[in-house]
């Protein structure tokens, strides 16, 4: 997560490039497994970018702000 004061600044971006350089040349992890709140446009756009794939939504998943609210269940496999 990135502070909100240092949004769409590229740190995020970054941060899941360096991730996935670690899991696929040094660590050997052939599949990375993410969830994501539905309503979080720019968030899923970063993952899509870096190859996640949705796999499904898991209804309320987690409290946000008192409510319950539904995540996407996103995985990238290394090819």
């Amino acid at each position: 997560m990135v502070h909100d004061d240092y949004r769409r600044r590229g740190i995020g971006k970054a941060l899941l490039e360096a991730l996935i350089e670690a899991a696929d040349r040094w660590l050997g992890i052939a599949r990375l497994e993410l969830t994501v709140f539905t309503d979080n446009e720019a968030a899923i756009g970063l993952y899509r970018q870096a190859g996640f794939v949705t796999e499904g939504v898991l209804k309320s998943y987690a409290l946000r702000d008192g409510d319950y609210a539904d995540v996407f269940a996103m995985a990238r496999l290394r090819g």
